[in-house]
C-alpha cells in the first residue's frame, strides 16, 4: 500500500460501480446493496481495461459512470458498465450482453422470453428457473389462501350451528347446568328488588278439559307473555312436567301416559324462557277416566209374546244397556222403535201396529255406558196371532175400558188396552166387602214381587 492510499480500501457497488463510504450498507449513488470491495487501484484499472476494448472494437471511450446505461451478463445477470467480452463477476464471455435501464433486473428478460432463449441459452435457464420457482410460489400461495377460506367457512359453520343448538335449547329449558349458570343473575344482581310488572305473570283461569283413562287436556292464562310448563304427579310432590310450546297469554298442555281411574295433582309455571321459575299456581287435582271396557253387553233369555196386533220382546243383559228392537216383514227390518236409553239389564220393548196371523223378523240392539253395541244376529222371527174376537166369554178378546185412578189427585186414568200382550189380573173390591180385604192383601204381596209382565188391576164398586 501506497502513502496516498487510504488506510481502508474503498468499497465499489456492483451495481453501478460507485464507491460506498465504509458503515453504509446501501450505494448512495444508486440505492441499491453492494457486494465488492475493490481498491482504487483496482477501480481505475478495471475502467482502463473496458475503455481499451471499446476503443478495439470502435466504439469509443465508455461514457463516465454516472451516464452510463447497465449491462446485463448473460449469464450471472451481473450489471456491466461497459461491454467486454469477459464478465467480471462470473468469468464468463459476455458477447450477446443485453442493454437494461438502470436498476432492472432479471424480470426485464421476460419481455422476449422466445429471443432470450436462443441468444443467451444460460440466462434461459435460470430464467425458467425463477419463472419455475414463482409458479410454485403462487402454487403455494393459492393453497394457503384456500386452506385460509376453508378453514373461515369451518369455522363459520361451528359457530351458526352452535348458535342455533343454544336457541334450541333455551327456548325449551334444557341449556346444560353449566351454560344455564351463564344466563343466570350475580346474587349481588338477583337480590336487587325489581317491580312485578317485571318479573310477575298472574296465572289465571286454569280448566281440565278432554279427561279419559290415559291423557287430560291443562290450559290456562297469564296476566303477561310467559313460556309455561306444567308439574304432575300422583302426589303434591309432582315428579314429571310437560312444556308449553310458546311465549303467549293462553297456553295448553296434553298430559299423556296416565294411568286410568287414577288422582293426580297438579300445577301451572311461568317460567322466563331459561327455565327460571316466574310465578306458580296453587297445587289442582284431577281424576282420569275409568278404563273403558270393550267387551259388548251379553244377550239371553230372549223371548216374544205375540198379539193380534203386535207382539212384546223381553231379553236380559250381563250389565247395563240401552233397549232397541229392529222389526219387518223381511229380513231387512227396516222399522225400529224408539231407543231407550235408561241402562236395565231386564229389557221389554212392546211392538204393535203389525198385521194379525202375518210372519216378522226382529233384532234386538243394546250398548252398555262405553257405547260397546250388541247385536242379535241372526235375526229372530214370530208370527202375530189370529184376530180374537171381544167379549165376555172364556177364550174372546177382554173388553177395553178406561177408569180414572181411586183417589189420584191428578185424575190419571187407566185403560186395558195400554197392557195389551201382557198378563193382567182383574179384581173388583168394594168397602162393603170383608172377602175383599184379604184379597188384596194376598195381591199387594203378588205385586210386590215385581214378576215381569203380570199386571194386577183392581176396580172400585162403589155401590
Amino acid at each position: 500500500m501506497t502513502e496516498g492510499q487510504s488506510q481502508t480500501a474503498p468499497r465499489f457497488c456492483r451495481q453501478c460501480g460507485g464507491v460506498v463510504p465504509e458503515g453504509m450498507a446501501l450505494c448512495p449513488r444508486c440505492g441499491q446493496k453492494w457486494f465488492m470491495d475493490r481498491t482504487e487501484q483496482q477501480g481505475v484499472d478495471l475502467w482502463q481495461k473496458i475503455i481499451e476494448k471499446r476503443a478495439a472494437a470502435g466504439i469509443g471511450e465508455a461514457p463516465p459512470p454516472q451516464n452510463q446505461s447497465n449491462l446485463r451478463c448473460p449469464n450471472c445477470m451481473g450489471i456491466l458498465k461497459a461491454p467486454v467480452d469477459i464478465c467480471p463477476f462470473c468469468g464468463k464471455s459476455t458477447t450477446q450482453a443485453k442493454i437494461v435501464p438502470p436498476g432492472r433486473g432479471a424480470d426485464k428478460f421476460a419481455e422476449e422470453p422466445e429471443k432470450d432463449q436462443l441468444k443467451f441459452p444460460e440466462a434461459a435457464r435460470g430464467l425458467a428457473s425463477i419463472k419455475g420457482a414463482s409458479k410454485r410460489v403462487a402454487q403455494l400461495k393459492g393453497k394457503k389462501r384456500l386452506r385460509i377460506i376453508d378453514g373461515v367457512i369451518i369455522a363459520a359453520v361451528i359457530i351458526i350451528v352452535a348458535v342455533v343448538g343454544f336457541i334450541v335449547a333455551r327456548h325449551y329449558g334444557v341449556l346444560p347446568a353449566p351454560l344455564s349458570s351463564w344466563f343466570v343473575q350475580p346474587a349481588a344482581e338477583q337480590q336487587q328488588p325489581s317491580t312485578p310488572a317485571e318479573n310477575t305473570s298472574i296465572i289465571s283461569d286454569i280448566k281440565i278439559s278432554d279427561l279419559s283413562s290415559g291423557s287430560a287436556v291443562i290450559t290456562w292464562s297469564t296476566s303477561t307473555p310467559a313460556w309455561g310448563r306444567v308439574i304432575y304427579g300422583k302426589s303434591d310432590s309432582y315428579g314429571e312436567s310437560a312444556n308449553a310450546g310458546l311465549q303467549l297469554t293462553e297456553q295448553k298442555v296434553t298430559l299423556t301416559g296416565l294411568e286410568p281411574d287414577t288422582a293426580y295433582h297438579f300445577a301451572v309455571l311461568a317460567t322466563d324462557g331459561k327455565g327460571q321459575e316466574v310465578s306458580r299456581s296453587q297445587d289442582n287435582q284431577f281424576t282420569t277416566s275409568p278404563e273403558k271396557n270393550a267387551t259388548p253387553p251379553l244377550l239371553s233369555q230372549i223371548k216374544v209374546i205375540p198379539t193380534d196386533a203386535g207382539a212384546i220382546i223381553l231379553w236380559v243383559t250381563d250389565k247395563p244397556s240401552s233397549s232397541q228392537v229392529l222389526y219387518g216383514s223381511d229380513v231387512a227390518v227396516t222399522n225400529s222403535t224408539q231407543l231407550d236409553t235408561k241402562l236395565v239389564t231386564q229389557h221389554s220393548v212392546r211392538l204393535s201396529g203389525l198385521e194379525a196371523n202375518s210372519s216378522y223378523f226382529y233384532r234386538i240392539k243394546s250398548a252398555d255406558a262405553n257405547d260397546n253395541m250388541a247385536t242379535m244376529d241372526p235375526p229372530g222371527t214370530f208370527i202375530t196371532l189370529i184376530t180374537v174376537p171381544t167379549g165376555a166369554k172364556v177364550g174372546e178378546r177382554a173388553p177395553d175400558f178406561t177408569l180414572p185412578i181411586f183417589q189420584s189427585q191428578s185424575q190419571e186414568s187407566v185403560s186395558l188396552r195400554s197392557y195389551k200382550g201382557q198378563k193382567v189380573l182383574l179384581t173388583f173390591w168394594a168397602v162393603y166387602c170383608a172377602d175383599c180385604d184379604r184379597e188384596l192383601s194376598l195381591l199387594q204381596s203378588i205385586k210386590d214381587k215385581n214378576i215381569p209382565n203380570v199386571k194386577i188391576i183392581a176396580i172400585f164398586l162403589e155401590s
